[in-house]
Formats: C-alpha cells, structure tokens, sequence
C-alpha cells in the first residue's frame, strides 16, 4: 500500500468504497474517524545490511540462465528496487548506482515480455559491476511493498497502463512515491524508452501526518522538472493506492504544480480509482478532481487456470454449507484466490519476487511434515494447492484428539518456523493502545518472549479441514505469520491464545491443550499466556471493528460485529481477572469444552 497507512488506520484495497468524511478540517476528520483508528498494521520496516542486500542481488544475477524466467527477472527488480528506495531515503551518494541498476531491471523485464530476448548472461555483467561500486555502509531501512507483497500487483501492470494510455507528448518525466513507487517508476520509464518517449524519473518521499502529506523536491529535482516543463514532458506519478488520504499522490502532484508544471499535463498512475469523496485529507474530494489519475486495476497477470474467483470472501460459497452460520470475511483485505480449470487445485496469491518465496518455504515445509495441504508448488506468485475432499471445521468439533493435533501443530510450528529474535514492544503498544481506546483501562500486560516464531495466525475452526481421510489438516498456515497485520513474529503463545480465544475453550481443556504443548517441547507457557490471551482479543476486536466499518453488504457487517462483540468480551474478561473491582457487564461467551471421545461429523 501507498505510504499513506498508519498502523491505526483502515486501509481500501481495490475497488473498495470508502467511508465518506466531509469536513475539511483535519482535527474533525480525525475525531470523526477516530471510533476505528485502532491499532491493526504493524510496521512493514526491516533493518538489513547493505552489503547483504548486494550480496542477494549479486548472487541472484548470477544465477540468470541464458534465457531467464520473467518470473527470475521480477524477483531481481524488487530486489533492486528495495536496495534503491532504502539508499535514497538515507540520502546516499550510492543511490545513483542503484537506481541505474533498477533501470537495467526493468527494461530486462519489458523486453522478456514483449520479445522473449536472451540476454541473461549479458544483464548479469551489468548488475555485477554496479553492485560493486555501491559501498557497504551500514544498515538501512527496508519497507516491504504490499502490492507486490501481498495484493496481486504486478509491476508490469504499470507497463500495461502506460501503453493502454498513450503519453501525447515528446518526452516524459516519472516520479514515483517511495516505496513502491521506487519500482513502479522504472517500470513505467522503462516501458516509455521501449515505444521511444525519451524519459527521465527521479523518487520522493512526501511526509507529516499521514492524511496530510507534503512533499517538497530538492534544487536538483525543481531543475530537472523545469528543464522537462520546458522541454513540454508529460509528468508522471507512480504510487499504488491512493490509501486512505491520498494525500501522497495529491501532494506530490501539487508540488510539481508549484515547480511549473501545468496541471494538464500530470497524470497520476494509480492502482484504484478511489470514491474522491472520502479521501480524508483537507479538500480532499476537490483536490483530487483537478488532476487526471489513471487505475491498473486488478491484475490479468494470473495462473493460465485460474478459473473460479475464491477471493472477497467467495470461498465460503464453495466450501462451506449456506444452511451453516459463515464465518466473517474482509473481503477487501484477502488474497487474490482461484480454484483451478479442473477443480483440483486452489491457487492463493503468496507474494511477487522473494516476498513469495518465503511463502511457498513455508507451506513447503507445512506439507511435507503432514500437517497442512499437499503443495504443489508456485508460479505467478501464486501457490498451488491440491483440493482434498473433506469439510471444514467447526466449533463442535473440538475432540481430545482435535486438541492434541492442535497443540502438536504449535508444539512443531516453535521448532519448525523458530526466529532468532522478535521484539513484542510493538505488539505491547498495539494491546494497550485498543484496549485503552475500546474498554479504557489496560492491566498489565506481560508478554515475554520465550519462544519467538512465525506464527500462523489463523486459528479459527474453519482453518482447520477433516479431510475424508480422517486426518486433521491446518490451512492457511504460511501467508499471515509475516504480513502487514499484527503480530508479525512473536511468541508461540500467540497461536496457543488464539486457540483459547476462537475455540472457546474452558479452563480444562485449555489446560489439557497448554499441557500437551508442553510435553512436546518443554516450554510451560502458562505463566505467559494470560498476557497474550489479552493481546490477542485486542487485536481481533480491533480487526472486526475496522472490517466491520468498511464493508457495504449487511450480513457480512452483521457478521464482523457479531465477532467484535465476543472478542470484546473476551479482553473485558481478561481485564476483569487482571485488575481488582472492574466488574464485567457484559454476557459472557459460551465456553466450550473437548468431547472426550466424540467423532467429528462428516
């Protein structure tokens, strides 16, 4: 998403309709908005070591075979866009060098589109020598483009934009919003030079408050856009989004009016054409109108047998009965998902470039040890799944035996998909902060880390599938551990609180699940899970709320509430057991126990 997100407020994804928020006053548009301005996002920062970053790509190049993949073409591109937006923003002398190399990238990648060119070996001896005049100078600060990350966009979509919007004049000039907008830029350049518009692009960072950005160019930015004013260029901005505000794209457009630009000449490049009217930056409808912005939309770069749309909530529909209560959806917030021609297979969106491998290392892993779907591998940035006859699960069919599978699952997730470090102060302040915004009072909150790992997430009944065979299998078990949403890496406890919280357990079989756990790995976690039974209400209230707030169709809202209201609850229980005379006036959740010896349905 654009750089507009804040990790306390909503997010559109494409096509969403948003809130409308009509005073131009930012003070009333926060208050306004501020029954949702919870804590959901976490931040999408890494530090890493220039020479590691590199390093990868130097690797990675080398690697090329004579005729590459467009797929090993992408992965390289993101990679050097990263390298670029985090020297740029440090201000490094060295970002010259890698925004060459970003530049080499593209036009590989539009040239393999278009003509299948063989020029692997050649490529690898341009990147090399440019990588090598980058110096090693530290650490940087990596963000993580969600578009390519998470939401399907393909940075040759902004090829395809370009060319079904032709550019009328003699020469263009491209700037792309960081981060994103690193990549976005080359591709459009790239593809520009490729029909012979002489381009030039450069990158910004607008910044403030998030829905009230500004942006400023530097004296050597105001002298290229002048130069290109007078030369009559077309002005491009590349950014995905708008998020929210918009205040990214309009802020940046209004700085190149300042520089000279005529405003018919910018044109904004955007991934969704957003409902102008609830932007919530000052004037934000009417800002918006005075520019031409153009959508990529959703992407037409999908597996060849993507077949039936599964996203938005849609595979509720396929694999669940209609006479049974569906579990709630954010239909905005999903992964793009199909089943397959034949219907033996769904294919999930797991992430462009090595956003995606580290996906697919995961389910990898997840299907060989027996625990989650066969995988069948990935393309396109999607992974394959093969269908497996059986059903999903619900509450009533929480076993002893169900519990055990559980608690090996997480037993084998905190030595599988261990980290070497996490730091919980992010999710400490995510808790405290929805807590304090939605009950108004925060006991303690103590969640130590002992067993950092990626988590799954996703511990909901219906994530859990008896398949015909009779085994019990976890699905969705690889893409939310690290997304953009809380918690990122964490404990363990956080898999075994979500559990407790979404299974509705009693206290004997939370004991017998938190029991098990330990035999498995020696990790006696009851001291700490109180914390992270806190922790996890927190956020699923928040979540529910904000989805809640944003979708159009009723029963799906009617649904969100209905969670928000029991994981509100729960938070109000914890807190009520955690701080003297708070007392709870709200209906407590039904509990559930395990059924010693029950079969599931079929």
């Amino acid at each position: 998403m654009s750089e507009e997100k804040s990790s306390w407020a909503e997010q559109p994804r494409p096509g969403q309709r948003l809130p409308s928020v009509a005073p131009s006053n930012l003070t009333e548009q926060m208050q306004i908005t501020s029954g949702t301005n919870f804590h959901i996002f976490r931040g999408g920062r890494k530090s890493a070591f220039v020479a590691d970053l590199a390093t990868k790509l130097a690797n990675c190049a080398r690697s090329l075979p004579a005729s590459p993949s467009l797929d090993a073409l992408i992965s390289l591109l993101l990679r050097s866009g990263e390298l670029e937006c985090a020297l740029r923003d440090i201000g490094s002398p060295d970002a010259d060098n890698a925004e060459e190399l970003t530049d080499h990238l593209a036009e590989a990648a539009i040239r393999r589109q278009n003509n299948n060119r063989r020029d692997g070996v050649l490529l690898a001896q341009r990147v090399c020598p440019l990588l090598d005049r980058i110096r090693p100078i530290g650490s940087v600060s990596v963000a993580t483009p969600e578009g390519f990350a998470y939401y399907a966009l393909h940075p040759l979509d902004y090829a395809d934009l370009v060319m079904c919007s032709p550019v009328n004049a003699p020469s263009a000039f491209v700037v792309g919003i960081r981060s994103i907008g690193t990549t976005l830029s080359a591709v459009v350049a790239a593809q520009l030079r490729a029909v012979a518009v002489s381009t030039e692009r450069t990158t910004v960072r607008p910044t403030g408050h998030p829905y009230d950005r500004r942006c400023e160019f530097d004296s050597s930015q105001t002298e290229r856009v002048r130069r290109a004013v007078a030369g009559n260029a077309a002005f491009l901005v590349c950014d995905e989004g708008p998020g929210r505000s918009g205040s990214s794209f309009l802020s940046t457009a209004e700085a190149l009016e300042r520089d000279g630009v005529p405003r018919g000449r910018i044109i904004l490049l955007c991934s969704h054409e957003p409902q102008s009217s609830g932007l919530c930056t000052p004037h934000g409808a009417r800002r918006w109108a005075r520019f031409r912005a153009i959508a990529s939309g959703r992407t037409a770069r999908l597996p060849a047998d993507a077949a039936a749309d599964l996203g938005g909530g849609e595979w509720r529909a396929r694999f669940i009965d209609r006479r049974k209560p569906w579990p709630a959806a954010w239909p905005q917030m999903e992964r793009l998902k199909f089943l397959s021609r034949d219907g033996e297979r769904v294919l999930k969106l797991e992430g462009h470039g090595h956003y995606g491998e580290q996906v697919r290392t995961r389910n990898e892993c997840l299907a060989a040890s027996g625990l989650g779907a066969p995988y069948l591998g990935q393309a396109f940035g999607f992974g394959s799944y093969a269908f497996v006859k059986g059903r999903m699960s619900s509450r009533r069919d929480l076993t002893d035996c169900l519990l055990a599978r559980m608690a090996d699952y997480c037993a084998w997730r905190s030595r599988e998909f261990a980290v070497p470090e996490a730091d919980s102060s992010d999710l400490e302040t995510m808790a405290r902060v929805n807590l304090e915004r939605e009950v108004g009072r925060v006991a303690e909150l103590d969640l130590r880390l002992e067993r950092p790992v990626i988590a799954d997430g996703r511990m909901q009944p219906h994530e859990w599938f008896f398949a015909a065979d009779g085994r019990w299998l976890k699905l969705d078990g690889a893409t939310h551990g690290d997304d953009h949403f809380f918690p990122g890496p964490c404990d363990i406890a956080w898999d075994l609180a979500g559990i407790i919280v979404e299974w509705g357990l009693d206290r004997a079989a939370k004991e017998r699940l938190l029991h098990k756990y330990a035999q498995s790995t020696g990790d006696h976690v009851i001291p700490r899970i109180d914390g992270y039974v806190l922790a996890y209400a927190a956020f699923r209230f928040a979540w529910s709320r904000m989805a809640a707030d944003s979708v159009g169709e009723a029963e799906e809202r009617k649904r969100l509430l209905c969670d928000y209201q029991q994981y509100r609850t729960t938070a109000e229980t914890c807190q009520a057991r955690r701080t003297n005379g708070y007392r709870i006036l709200r209906r407590q959740p039904r509990r559930v126990a395990a059924r010693p010896h029950a079969t599931p349905e079929r």
